[in-house]
Protein backbone atom coordinates (compact mmCIF):
# COMPACT_ATOMS: atom_id res chain seq x y z
CA UNK A 1 0.00 0.00 0.00
CA UNK A 2 1.19 3.56 -0.41
CA UNK A 3 -0.46 6.46 0.90
CA UNK A 4 -4.00 7.32 -0.54
CA UNK A 5 -4.18 10.14 -2.72
CA UNK A 6 -5.77 14.11 -2.05
CA UNK A 7 -7.64 13.69 -5.52
CA UNK A 8 -11.41 13.78 -5.38
CA UNK A 9 -13.37 11.69 -7.78
CA UNK A 10 -16.98 12.70 -9.59
CA UNK A 11 -18.21 9.26 -11.04
CA UNK A 12 -21.31 9.30 -13.02
CA UNK A 13 -22.41 5.85 -14.00
CA UNK A 14 -25.82 4.84 -16.43
CA UNK A 15 -26.95 1.28 -17.20
CA UNK A 16 -28.53 0.76 -20.56
CA UNK A 17 -30.94 -2.10 -19.39
CA UNK A 18 -30.97 -5.26 -18.28
CA UNK A 19 -27.92 -7.58 -18.98
CA UNK A 20 -28.36 -10.83 -18.49
CA UNK A 21 -25.23 -12.37 -20.02
CA UNK A 22 -22.11 -12.39 -18.32
CA UNK A 23 -20.88 -10.50 -21.71
CA UNK A 24 -22.28 -7.25 -23.26
CA UNK A 25 -23.53 -7.88 -25.79
CA UNK A 26 -23.75 -4.55 -28.84
CA UNK A 27 -26.78 -2.60 -28.04
CA UNK A 28 -27.56 0.85 -29.51
CA UNK A 29 -28.73 2.28 -26.31
CA UNK A 30 -25.15 2.01 -24.30
CA UNK A 31 -23.66 3.46 -27.74
CA UNK A 32 -26.33 6.82 -26.81
CA UNK A 33 -25.13 6.82 -23.30
CA UNK A 34 -21.39 6.37 -24.17
CA UNK A 35 -21.88 9.60 -26.46
CA UNK A 36 -23.48 11.61 -23.70
CA UNK A 37 -21.05 10.87 -20.97
CA UNK A 38 -18.19 11.37 -23.89
CA UNK A 39 -19.91 14.88 -24.52
CA UNK A 40 -20.04 15.75 -20.96
CA UNK A 41 -15.89 14.68 -20.76
CA UNK A 42 -14.86 17.14 -23.54
CA UNK A 43 -16.81 19.97 -21.48
CA UNK A 44 -14.72 18.99 -18.43
CA UNK A 45 -11.58 18.41 -20.08
CA UNK A 46 -11.65 22.12 -21.73
CA UNK A 47 -9.66 25.12 -20.60
CA UNK A 48 -12.19 26.33 -18.05
CA UNK A 49 -12.46 22.93 -16.91
CA UNK A 50 -8.80 22.46 -16.34
CA UNK A 51 -8.95 25.85 -14.47
CA UNK A 52 -11.52 24.87 -12.46
CA UNK A 53 -9.32 21.88 -11.13
CA UNK A 54 -10.28 18.97 -13.17
CA UNK A 55 -7.22 16.82 -13.80
CA UNK A 56 -8.76 14.13 -16.49
CA UNK A 57 -11.81 12.76 -17.67
CA UNK A 58 -12.23 8.63 -18.70
CA UNK A 59 -15.61 7.00 -20.21
CA UNK A 60 -15.51 3.35 -19.76
CA UNK A 61 -17.52 0.75 -21.38
CA UNK A 62 -18.82 -2.43 -19.63
CA UNK A 63 -17.21 -5.54 -21.49
CA UNK A 64 -17.83 -8.34 -18.60
CA UNK A 65 -19.23 -9.58 -15.63
CA UNK A 66 -16.73 -11.86 -14.07
CA UNK A 67 -17.18 -14.23 -11.44
CA UNK A 68 -17.00 -12.71 -7.90
CA UNK A 69 -20.70 -11.58 -6.75
CA UNK A 70 -20.94 -11.70 -3.02
CA UNK A 71 -23.72 -14.05 -3.27
CA UNK A 72 -24.68 -13.96 0.27
CA UNK A 73 -25.77 -10.54 1.05
CA UNK A 74 -26.73 -9.94 -3.03
CA UNK A 75 -30.07 -8.53 -1.95
CA UNK A 76 -28.40 -5.61 -0.35
CA UNK A 77 -25.67 -4.62 -3.43
CA UNK A 78 -28.12 -1.76 -5.19
CA UNK A 79 -30.37 -3.12 -7.90
CA UNK A 80 -28.76 -0.92 -10.49
CA UNK A 81 -25.53 -2.59 -10.02
CA UNK A 82 -26.89 -5.69 -11.44
CA UNK A 83 -28.00 -9.37 -10.35
CA UNK A 84 -27.36 -12.65 -11.70
CA UNK A 85 -31.25 -12.24 -12.90
CA UNK A 86 -30.53 -9.80 -15.44
CA UNK A 87 -30.42 -6.65 -13.15
CA UNK A 88 -29.57 -3.44 -14.64
CA UNK A 89 -26.03 -2.64 -14.87
CA UNK A 90 -23.84 0.10 -14.78
CA UNK A 91 -22.66 -0.30 -18.14
CA UNK A 92 -21.42 3.14 -19.02
CA UNK A 93 -19.27 4.67 -16.77
CA UNK A 94 -17.61 8.34 -16.78
CA UNK A 95 -14.68 8.78 -13.86
CA UNK A 96 -13.37 12.45 -13.21
CA UNK A 97 -10.69 13.15 -11.17
CA UNK A 98 -10.18 16.80 -9.60
CA UNK A 99 -7.18 18.04 -7.24
CA UNK A 100 -9.30 17.42 -4.31
CA UNK A 101 -12.68 16.29 -3.08
CA UNK A 102 -14.14 19.89 -2.72
CA UNK A 103 -13.46 20.34 -6.06
CA UNK A 104 -15.08 17.59 -7.47
CA UNK A 105 -18.51 18.75 -5.18
CA UNK A 106 -18.42 21.99 -6.66
CA UNK A 107 -18.34 20.00 -10.68
CA UNK A 108 -20.96 18.00 -9.31
CA UNK A 109 -23.10 21.06 -8.57
CA UNK A 110 -22.04 22.47 -11.98
CA UNK A 111 -24.29 23.27 -14.53
CA UNK A 112 -22.65 20.80 -17.02
CA UNK A 113 -23.04 18.15 -14.65
CA UNK A 114 -26.74 18.83 -14.31
CA UNK A 115 -27.47 19.54 -17.87
CA UNK A 116 -25.64 15.65 -18.45
CA UNK A 117 -27.87 14.33 -15.90
CA UNK A 118 -30.94 15.42 -17.19
CA UNK A 119 -29.56 14.22 -20.30
CA UNK A 120 -28.75 10.66 -19.24
CA UNK A 121 -32.34 10.23 -17.49
CA UNK A 122 -34.39 12.06 -20.59
CA UNK A 123 -32.51 9.23 -22.43
CA UNK A 124 -34.63 6.76 -20.01
CA UNK A 125 -30.87 5.74 -17.93
CA UNK A 126 -30.87 4.57 -14.62
CA UNK A 127 -28.05 6.43 -12.77
CA UNK A 128 -25.60 6.47 -9.98
CA UNK A 129 -23.87 9.83 -9.15
CA UNK A 130 -21.41 10.46 -6.16
CA UNK A 131 -18.05 12.46 -5.36
CA UNK A 132 -15.44 10.98 -2.93
CA UNK A 133 -11.86 10.44 -2.48
CA UNK A 134 -9.37 7.73 -2.08
CA UNK A 135 -9.04 5.66 1.04
CA UNK A 136 -6.39 3.02 0.26
CA UNK A 137 -4.11 2.59 -2.86
CA UNK A 138 -2.05 -0.29 -4.42
CA UNK A 139 -0.79 2.39 -6.85
CA UNK A 140 -2.64 4.39 -9.66
CA UNK A 141 -4.44 3.38 -12.05
CA UNK A 142 -3.14 4.20 -15.84
CA UNK A 143 -5.53 5.77 -18.12
CA UNK A 144 -3.44 6.68 -20.89
CA UNK A 145 -3.36 3.29 -22.28
CA UNK A 146 -5.94 0.58 -23.34
CA UNK A 147 -6.57 -2.36 -20.94
CA UNK A 148 -8.77 -3.99 -19.03
CA UNK A 149 -10.07 -2.12 -16.15
CA UNK A 150 -12.26 -2.73 -12.75
CA UNK A 151 -15.12 -1.32 -10.93
CA UNK A 152 -16.10 -3.37 -7.98
CA UNK A 153 -19.40 -2.20 -6.65
CA UNK A 154 -19.30 -3.05 -2.93
CA UNK A 155 -22.25 -2.99 -0.50
CA UNK A 156 -22.05 -3.31 3.43
CA UNK A 157 -23.40 -2.77 6.80
CA UNK A 158 -19.84 -1.17 7.83
CA UNK A 159 -17.73 0.65 5.58
CA UNK A 160 -14.46 -0.61 7.93
CA UNK A 161 -15.45 -3.57 8.06
CA UNK A 162 -15.52 -3.34 3.80
CA UNK A 163 -12.27 -1.63 4.07
CA UNK A 164 -10.63 -4.43 6.02
CA UNK A 165 -11.52 -6.81 3.92
CA UNK A 166 -10.64 -5.62 1.23
CA UNK A 167 -6.96 -4.87 2.49
CA UNK A 168 -7.21 -8.43 3.75
CA UNK A 169 -7.62 -9.89 0.09
CA UNK A 170 -5.94 -7.65 -2.02
CA UNK A 171 -2.52 -9.45 -1.57
CA UNK A 172 -4.36 -12.43 -3.06
CA UNK A 173 -5.19 -10.44 -6.62
CA UNK A 174 -1.19 -8.85 -6.37
CA UNK A 175 0.00 -12.59 -6.09
CA UNK A 176 -2.30 -14.53 -8.51
CA UNK A 177 -2.83 -11.52 -11.22
CA UNK A 178 0.04 -9.52 -10.89
CA UNK A 179 -1.88 -6.71 -9.87
CA UNK A 180 0.28 -3.47 -8.80
CA UNK A 181 -2.72 -0.88 -9.00
CA UNK A 182 -5.58 0.01 -7.52
CA UNK A 183 -7.62 2.85 -6.19
CA UNK A 184 -10.45 2.64 -3.44
CA UNK A 185 -13.09 5.65 -3.58
CA UNK A 186 -15.32 6.06 -0.83
CA UNK A 187 -18.31 8.11 -1.84
CA UNK A 188 -18.77 11.43 0.40
CA UNK A 189 -22.65 10.67 0.15
CA UNK A 190 -25.59 8.65 -1.08
CA UNK A 191 -23.96 6.32 -4.04
CA UNK A 192 -26.59 3.89 -5.07
CA UNK A 193 -26.49 1.53 -1.92
CA UNK A 194 -22.53 1.21 -2.06
CA UNK A 195 -20.21 1.39 0.34
CA UNK A 196 -16.99 1.40 -1.91
CA UNK A 197 -15.41 0.87 -5.57
CA UNK A 198 -12.15 -0.32 -6.15
CA UNK A 199 -10.93 0.93 -9.40
CA UNK A 200 -7.81 -0.78 -10.70
CA UNK A 201 -6.35 -1.89 -14.24
CA UNK A 202 -4.26 -5.24 -15.83
CA UNK A 203 -3.23 -5.13 -19.16
CA UNK A 204 -5.36 -7.95 -20.73
CA UNK A 205 -8.22 -10.45 -19.57
CA UNK A 206 -6.05 -13.44 -19.70
CA UNK A 207 -4.23 -11.88 -16.90
CA UNK A 208 -7.33 -11.79 -14.57
CA UNK A 209 -10.11 -14.08 -15.62
CA UNK A 210 -8.31 -17.68 -15.47
CA UNK A 211 -7.60 -16.52 -10.96
CA UNK A 212 -11.26 -15.59 -11.39
CA UNK A 213 -12.63 -18.62 -12.83
CA UNK A 214 -10.00 -21.31 -12.14
CA UNK A 215 -8.04 -20.93 -8.28
CA UNK A 216 -10.39 -22.65 -6.09
CA UNK A 217 -8.69 -20.07 -3.28
CA UNK A 218 -11.26 -17.10 -4.83
CA UNK A 219 -13.76 -18.27 -3.88
CA UNK A 220 -12.52 -19.97 -0.52
CA UNK A 221 -10.88 -16.93 0.70
CA UNK A 222 -11.71 -13.94 -1.02
CA UNK A 223 -15.71 -13.98 -1.19
CA UNK A 224 -15.51 -16.39 2.26
CA UNK A 225 -13.85 -13.19 3.58
CA UNK A 226 -16.08 -10.73 2.08
CA UNK A 227 -19.30 -13.02 3.09
CA UNK A 228 -17.45 -12.60 6.67
CA UNK A 229 -17.42 -8.86 6.80
CA UNK A 230 -20.98 -9.15 5.83
CA UNK A 231 -20.16 -7.32 2.55
CA UNK A 232 -21.22 -7.83 -0.96
CA UNK A 233 -19.26 -7.13 -4.20
CA UNK A 234 -20.40 -6.91 -7.56
CA UNK A 235 -17.81 -6.70 -10.08
CA UNK A 236 -17.83 -5.18 -13.37
CA UNK A 237 -14.97 -5.20 -16.24
CA UNK A 238 -14.88 -2.69 -18.67
CA UNK A 239 -12.22 -1.08 -21.32
CA UNK A 240 -11.45 2.52 -21.99
CA UNK A 241 -14.25 3.61 -25.12
CA UNK A 242 -12.95 5.52 -27.80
Amino acid sequence: MIEPSGAGYLFIGASSGPWPLPVALPRARRRALLSLLHAGAEQLRSPAGREAGVERADVFRAVLRPPGRGRPFARRTADRAGDAGGGDLLDAVLLVQTRDPSTAAARLRSDAIGDLRRRLEAAGAATVVFTGSNVRRIGDVEHDRRGIFLFNYFSAEDTEENLHAWQYTAGWFQEQTGLDNSTVLQPAGPAGGYSLINHCRWEHLRDVLPALVLEPSFRRFVLRTFADHRTAANPVLYRLDG
